[in-house]
């Protein structure tokens, strides 16, 4: 049931069956000044029919996926016959977190794909929960997922426009330094000022020591030397960084900030809170929640009680909240445990992309599902959302999150 007494089956009902594949209709360049977010192939398809899609491509013998396609004879099931819904992908079981890390990038892709790798962008995760894992998007696919996504909540919160940008957090592999330019241009700016951060240094640091000062020491000081030389009024970072340069900048500096984006690591309720009324007062704060490997959950609506309330853009990405009463880890079982909306749990995601697909994966955070409310229906939003996601306890001592 969704929100506010509309059903999934009445939404279906309600669009129809006019999902049309790639390369049946005419596609519209996601790079282009005019594409929207309205333009993703999966925009208002019925989930369960863009799972199929999805299934029917990366389980085809002859252009699929060699990893699903190994998985498929491993498990005995014919995938594009067994999975219809949603609801049966329990069928393939958690995703193997470790497999993402031993096997090579091309064992995941279909090899439809792999016929114009120049179609595709690299992502690496920056190491939290151990050695960096790979992924991949087509082109559109990550534009969608990682910039148009944004700019579509961007422009309905009133973010500023043609403003200049200051980006302060990593560049190289990972996706967020891929997109940081891209998502400046999509607001009318040139390439934001920027610095460079190694997150995967930072994490072998110990907090608090010498050589962990120093380095946050350097980027403080590359950072606050382009406030002071340049006109910024936008600021996209990590919460932790940005409560470290925000205790560094003049009161002038701060009051000039008129937009702050969050990336990298979840922005606590406090957090916020100390942004928004003592910090950047004059800003518009938006907060993101997602990773490398699934994409962004955006904060589509300012929140008041500082709670952050996120959606995934469905149905290329769907995100579950699960039991934790019989413990955390990754197990077939607990995917059909999902808690009613209101009670917290661990949060589940699911990749559903053309390029690669990542099914059930157990993810290390908590969160209160919630339903899509009505304005998040009406921006086409239908899939739920969660509130407040955090470390899962327990989990602290494992993942070394710093400051990305």
């Amino acid at each position: 049931m969704l929100n506010d007494g509309m059903t999934v089956d009445n939404y279906t009902s309600m669009r129809g069956s006019d999902f049309v594949p790639k390369g049946e209709r005419s596609q519209v360049s996601l790079f282009s000044k005019t594409a929207s977010f309205q333009d993703a192939e999966w925009f208002g398809v019925p989930l369960d029919e863009w799972v199929q899609h999805i299934i029917s491509i990366h389980f085809d013998p002859t252009i699929g996926s060699p990893y699903w396609l190994e998985k498929e004879k491993m498990l005995g099931i014919n995938a594009r016959k067994d999975i219809y819904s949603f609801n049966d992908l329990h069928i393939l079981g958690p995703m193997e977190e470790e497999d993402l890390r031993r096997h090579q990038l091309e064992y995941f892709i279909p090899k439809m794909y792999l016929e114009n790798k120049e179609h595709l962008i690299l992502g690496e995760t920056a190491g939290t929960t151990g050695l960096p894992k790979v992924t991949a998007y087509l082109k559109e696919e990550f534009y969608i997922a990682f910039v148009e996504w944004f700019r579509y909540i961007a422009v309905q919160r009133g973010f500023p426009h043609g403003a200049n940008w200051l980006w302060a957090g990593p560049d190289g592999p990972h996706i967020i330094g891929k997109a940081a330019s891209l998502v400046a241009n999509s607001m009318g700016s040139m390439d934001p000022f920027s610095i460079d951060l190694d997150p995967r240094w930072v994490k072998k640091l110990v907090p608090g020591s010498l050589g962990y000062q120093r380095y946050i020491s350097h980027i403080i000081e590359q950072t606050l030397d382009i406030l002071k030389r340049q006109h910024i009024e936008v600021i996209y970072s990590t919460p932790p960084l940005l409560i470290k340069l925000a205790e560094e900048m003049n009161n002038d500096h701060r009051m000039r900030i008129r937009g702050i984006h969050y990336g990298g690591v979840a922005v606590g309720q406090e957090q916020l809170r100390k942004f928004k009324e003592e910090l950047f007062p004059n800003a518009v704060h938006i907060a993101g929640y997602g990773n490398t490997l699934f994409g962004l959950c955006m904060e589509i609506k300012e929140s008041v009680n500082y709670d952050l309330d996120y959606y995934p853009p469905g149905p290329r990405m769907v995100i579950q909240v699960v039991s934790i009463k019989e413990g955390v880890r990754p197990d077939k079982k607990r995917l059909a445990q999902i808690v009613n909306y209101g009670e917290k749990g661990q949060v589940v995601f699911h990749r559903l992309d053309e390029s690669f697909l990542i099914p059930n994966m157990f993810e290390r955070d908590e969160a209160i599902r919630i339903a899509p409310t009505m304005y998040a229906q009406s921006l086409g939003i239908y899939q739920d959302g969660v509130r407040n996601p955090s470390l899962l306890q327990g989990l602290e001592s494992n993942a070394k999150i710093g400051v990305y």
